[in-house]
């Protein structure tokens, strides 16, 4: 597994100043020691969004959210950590390889450079080839399907010559090696010696990364023979996986943010055509079925999701099976449906943008979509076919997270197919594998983190502020006696590290987990009014200490209620008199009660 060294991190946050970087945004207004401004990641009037440049993180008091100069990038430009770390390496001028487990330099970063180099070259080669007169077919074609001079520059399409080695001899020609080339995808392998071009005498579509590089190509047969597929991609590489990318999101994702939904289309044209008459909330999926990775990378810019694919049998399949995935994972889903014969493109071509935008508004709920169709194939009246629909639909309630909309389902379900909703109960417990609901299970996760402790909290703020304490605090205290999950975990890192400074930047970075920096930033951007530091600290740790020794005692009384065996339940009262005994010296020695 490959991991960015700390001190390469240490050097990308020395070089990046977090006012200089969030000011690039937002404009800042100094208050004090700090500087403020209106939050850039919720609506609000009042600024309440504070930046520390002594201790290099930011914080809002009205959304939440906080953290180092890295958690800022993932949230602003959307992007994982590595891509965050990379995104302002750049910026601060810093080169670095990506070390592997075990030690070794991986040598894949230098490989992934030149594919992209030489993706960037073939995408520039397809486009000037477009532009050559021997090349005016492509253009026709292009202008047939009404796309305008400024779509074919904004998407970069191109032409691939009907040839075997034009691309091929231009990357030799360029010094690019052959095995590179193969790597690419752009070219396979000849028998009898040499490399050939994958596409030839067709369209081309080039693919691209969030960050707006070129990774993989689509090419459209502009002459279609029985031989010939209609559409070929290029295969997947270091570069380029078909389930982590979906098409065009590097110019919708702005746009989907701020309208809080996207249209999910199958192809290229699909997209470009809408994209192009104002519908720009828009993403392909190229035809590869929707996968998690997907799913998870929509979520950076919206919940809300609306399928539109073709009407046809394999249209519903392929959003049947969309559905399901981006259910699973907890979207909003809605299905948008076309006239029959018609495909987003040539509905677009035909009618425009804005009817494709009304169309889109009435999308139906995935429960009405689901049965809709499932009815168009079986026959209600039919017993073994009712029962056909009404597995597939309670196959689709059962993945759901949320205990009321599914029970809420049920109800409506039971009216449609007229079954009554303790039988459709029963037979969703029978199907399902049991257990809680993920999402109560979340929720009451969530409720318990919000009853903070303001003793741990304020004692970790003071951590942070003077360092030195931390050693009597790992002699005083263990990890396991806080409360609140979140100084659980974060007390869990500060005991477990060598270092005897705590860096609170250097410290989000190495932990790069969102929830807890924005409890960290919320810690430091507090103005806790502590006066008596030493009589704080101590009353903290007394508070922490009690209350941890409170919680085990009754954990184990729980226990101790429930136990069936005999000899576990004598190593249970053991552990409950040591407790208590331990409870009562800790009373005498503070003098607390």
């Amino acid at each position: 597994m490959s991991r960015i060294p700390d001190r390469v991190l240490e050097e990308i946050q020395q070089r990046s100043d977090i006012v200089d970087i969030i000011s690039g945004y937002i404009p800042l207004k100094k208050a004090g020691n700090n500087f403020k401004a209106l939050c850039p990641f919720h609506h609000e009037k009042t600024p309440s969004f504070t930046v520390n440049a002594d201790k290099q993180i930011y914080h809002c008091f009205g959304c939440g959210a906080g953290g180092d100069v890295f958690s800022f990038i993932m949230a602003k430009e959307r992007l994982e950590f590595p891509e965050a770390v990379r995104f302002l390496a750049e910026k601060a001028g810093v080169i670095f390889e990506v070390e592997e487990s075990g030690g070794r330099t991986a040598d894949k970063r230098s490989v992934r450079t030149k594919l992209y180099r030489i993706n960037e070259l073939a995408a520039q080669y397809y486009q000037e080839q477009l532009r050559r007169p021997d090349g005016e077919a492509a253009p026709r074609y292009l202008a047939e399907r009404n796309l305008s001079a400024e779509s074919i520059k904004l998407f970069r399409l191109g032409f691939s010559p009907d040839k075997w080695n034009g691309l091929s001899n231009v990357l030799l020609e360029k010094k690019v090696p052959e095995d590179l080339i193969v790597r690419s995808g752009l070219a396979l392998r000849n028998p009898r010696g040499g490399v050939y071009d994958r596409f030839r005498g067709r369209i081309m579509f080039p693919i691209c990364d969030i960050q707006n590089r070129v990774v993989a190509f689509g090419g459209r047969v502009l002459r279609q023979e029985k031989s010939s597929a209609k559409y070929i991609n290029s295969p997947e590489t270091e570069i380029y996986s078909k389930g982590k990318l979906l098409y065009g999101l590097n110019l919708s994702r702005d746009i989907i943010s701020r309208q809080d939904c996207v249209i999910i289309v199958e192809g290229y044209l699909d997209y470009i055509l809408p994209f192009q008459n104002g519908v720009k909330n828009i993403s392909a999926s190229l035809g590869t079925a929707f996968t998690v990775d997907h799913v998870r990378l929509l979520r950076r810019y919206t919940q809300n999701v609306v399928i539109l694919f073709d009407p046809d049998e394999a249209g519903q399949g392929a959003a049947l099976r969309s559905l399901d995935i981006l259910m699973e994972e907890g979207m909003n889903v809605r299905v948008a449906e076309l006239p029959e014969g018609l495909d987003p493109d040539t509905f677009v071509r035909k009618q425009g943008g804005k009817p494709l935008q009304e169309l889109v508004g009435k999308a139906r709920g995935l429960f009405d979509y689901r049965l809709d169709v499932l009815t168009k194939k079986y026959r209600k009246e039919v017993p073994e076919e009712n029962a056909r629909i009404a597995g597939s639909m309670l196959e689709m309630i059962g993945r759901l997270k949320n205990d009321i909309v599914r029970e809420a389902y049920i109800r409506q379900l039971a009216s449609e197919l007229r079954i009554k909703e303790v039988t459709l109960l029963s037979e969703l417990k029978r199907t399902r594998s049991g257990g809680s609901s993920e999402f109560v299970a979340k929720e009451r996760s969530e409720n318990k983190s919000k009853l903070q402790n303001m003793a741990e909290k304020m004692l970790m703020s003071l951590l942070f502020d003077d360092s030195l304490l931390l050693k009597r605090v790992k002699q005083l205290l263990n990890y396991e006696e806080f409360s609140d999950p979140r100084a659980r975990r974060l007390a869990r890192h500060l005991f477990e590290q060598k270092e005897a400074d705590v860096k609170p930047a250097v410290l989000m970075s190495r932990l790069n987990d969102n929830e807890l920096n924005a409890f960290i930033s919320n810690l430091i951007a507090t103005d806790w009014g502590i006066e008596d530091r030493e009589k704080i600290f101590n009353d903290c740790v007394s508070k922490i200490k009690r209350d941890g020794i409170k919680n085990r005692l009754d954990e184990l009384q729980k226990k101790i209620t429930g136990a069936v065996d005999e000899q576990h339940l004598k190593i249970l009262l053991h552990e409950y008199h040591t407790l208590k005994k331990e409870q009562k010296l800790y009373r005498l020695c503070t003098g607390s009660h």
